[in-house]
């Protein structure tokens, strides 16, 4: 396939590959020609996404003079006809990609293409069904929803990531504002067109769509945060001359003022036209082909074989379980009278775990969450044999983006260094944030969490920038949950048994959220009853479960992943605890799962069958 950048980023990249031309950098039995054959094919892999996904290049902090074009000039085009360019080059990507000689069976090369593989055959298996957005790491059955979308996604982009330390920063930021209202015009005129051929997001997400738009038109152009940004910054770049800098900040107004705000008015009149007559139920099953839209969407986030069905009725039984633990530890505590839910909402309420709203309070709530990742750090020797990571930040979402962003993200570390890794937590509403769920909190995001999991694929896997574009669902919150369970047996609630009951809660959100999503999408529930569900079962407030209950709404399959990845790896120890017995070593169990990289958990059990297979037959 022909390169789609200059020739000079072919040169740049190679410098983020793990798998270098010559045997020393492939010790494991691949023929020379072969490595060079696949080296090559991921590279290309790799220029092309960056040049169809510049905003994804940004916020990776992919430096530009590795790319060898001005990315942070240009908007990810979002027309149909780039979508359908999309989607024919990723299918001739993946026939290229499965005729290609095999490199040697289990190594790192073979590890890097059928990783890149089984995303293209996921993107092409949900691209089929010709809605929404398909990419190498996620899909949306809706060209937007109240999450993302051009209308949230750029000022985002402007506002917290787009670089602006240069003259020529400056300049490639008003760019960048220049095609906002285009890019928003684009998803108006996609949403439409697949609600024309019955697809269209429901009314409760196209009503919240409807509120967050019609707020940014109302919002004065100069307090938007792409132009508060811009004005706030601008003033301190070195080399950018008055008069540049006066016309700049002019431009910058004017793009706000006569084209954004316009392009939000008539997207907010576009969502609250459609959910006049879209359907107030929530699931994907009433979309054309949707039932067979979800079965494709939930294996290829949770790469599980059963029905949706199956594991709807698998996720009430763990729901059980966990609803059964959770009792006994509630009532140790002298908490006995009433549901799981009901209590644990009460547990939540009280005025020695809700946080004051001031800034004094969100610094402590954040104190207390680094606090809890340092506690883990200090006790995770036995586990890992490679060295932790340098510290993540930890800081509340900006109050701007509060109204769409997750409760919590984690943001690895910019490939050009000049951003650390960092969570971000949503502080919108502190009473979701009682005291007792921050242990949890710190060692599903930080360590051994996310925070783990990223540095060592950086550090251990080496992974090429191919890989670095796809994210694996079911491995990466696999692993967050899995690391809360792991925190547990390493006794780091037992000092704390309100924290505990705080994992407990986790634990059954993750399971709860399964049978939801199934109840959703298959079972055919509405959002009431889903709503109702998770705060009856989980404890949660209405308002927390109706944001749960609307991101599973338009995310279908990611909520699953997150309690199916977990069994996955604890399913994989139990059976290395089984076939090695006193030759189990937990740091060399971790090592396999972290040092792949982010992969399918079909690969990561390939890799684990391998390496206990290998200590039986020493």
């Amino acid at each position: 396939m022909a390169s789609l950048l200059p020739a000079g980023l072919c040169a740049a990249l190679f410098s983020v590959l793990l798998v270098a031309c010559s045997p020393r950098a492939d010790p494991e039995g691949t023929p020379l020609r072969v490595a060079r054959e696949i080296e090559s094919t991921l590279t290309t892999i790799a220029q092309n996404e960056v040049t169809r996904d510049p905003e994804l290049a940004t916020r990776l902090g992919l430096p530009e003079a590795e790319a060898g074009y001005s990315y942070n000039r240009y908007l990810t085009d979002r027309s149909q006809a780039a979508y359908e360019r999309a989607r024919l080059a990723r299918l001739e990507t993946r026939d290229l990609l499965v005729r290609i000689t095999r490199p040697a069976r289990g190594s790192a090369l073979a590890r890097h293409l059928d990783t890149v593989i089984a995303a293209h055959e996921t993107a092409e298996t949900l691209f089929m069904a010709g809605h929404g957005t398909s990419g190498l790491g996620a899909s949306h059955p809706y060209i937007a929803d109240h999450t993302r979308g051009a209308f949230l996604d750029v000022a985002d982009l402007l506002a917290r990531h787009q670089p602006l330390r240069t003259p020529g920063d400056a300049r490639a930021f008003v760019d960048r504002m220049a095609q906002f209202a285009d890019a928003i015009e684009d998803d108006r005129r996609r949403l439409e067109a697949d609600a024309r051929s019955g697809v269209v997001p429901p009314a409760p997400i196209l009503r919240r769509m409807q509120g967050l738009a019609a707020a940014a038109a109302a919002t004065p152009p100069e307090l938007t945060p792409p132009v508060i940004t811009f004005e706030n910054l601008v003033p301190g770049i070195e080399g950018l001359e008055s008069a540049e800098r006066s016309r700049l900040l002019t431009e910058i107004r004017r793009l706000a003022a006569e084209e954004v705000q316009p392009a939000y008015a008539a997207f907010a009149a576009s969502v609250n036209t459609l959910a006049n007559t879209a359907p107030e139920l929530p699931g994907v099953w009433q979309l054309p082909e949707g039932t067979a839209y979800y079965a494709a969407a939930l294996k290829a986030y949770t790469g599980d074989e059963a029905s949706p069905a199956g594991l709807h009725e698998r996720g009430k039984l763990e729901v059980a379980a966990l609803l059964g633990e959770t009792d006994r530890a509630l009532a140790a505590l002298g908490l006995a009278e009433g549901t799981v839910g009901a209590r644990l909402a009460i547990l939540s309420a009280q005025p020695e775990q809700v946080y004051a709203d001031t800034e004094e309070s969100r610094a402590a709530l954040i104190g207390r969450i680094l606090a809890h990742a340092d506690r883990a750090e200090a006790a995770l020797s036995t586990q890992f044999d490679f060295a932790m990571p340098e510290k993540a930040g930890l800081r509340a979402v900006p109050p701007e983006f509060a109204g769409f962003l997750p409760p919590a993200a984690y943001l690895p570390r910019a490939l050009s260094g000049t951003a650390p890794a960092r969570v971000e937590i949503n502080l919108a509403r502190l009473a979701d944030w009682p005291d007792f769920t921050l242990a949890a909190i710190a060692f599903h995001e930080l360590v051994p969490g996310h925070h783990l999991e990223s540095t060592a694929a950086r550090s251990e896997a080496g992974l090429p920038l191919a890989r670095q574009l796809i994210w694996n669902v079911a491995y990466g919150e696999g692993w967050a949950s899995y690391a809360e369970t792991l925190a547990d047996e390493l006794g780091l609630y037992s000092d704390d048994p309100l924290s505990r009951i705080g994992y407990l809660q986790s634990m059954l959100l993750r399971a709860a959220g399964l049978v939801a999503d199934t109840g959703i999408h298959n079972e055919r529930w509405s959002r009431d009853q889903a709503t109702a569900y998770l705060t009856e079962t989980v404890g949660l407030s209405l308002e927390k479960s109706a944001n749960e209950v609307d991101r599973y709404t338009v995310r279908p399959g990611r909520a699953a992943a997150y309690w199916l990845g977990r069994e996955r790896i604890l399913d994989l120890r139990e059976r290395a605890i089984r076939v090695l017995g006193p030759k189990y070593d937990p740091k060399a169990f971790h090592r396999v799962i972290l040092a792949g990289g982010p992969r399918p958990l079909s690969m990561v059990e390939e890799d684990v069958t391998r390496w206990y297979t290998a200590q039986v037959e020493d």
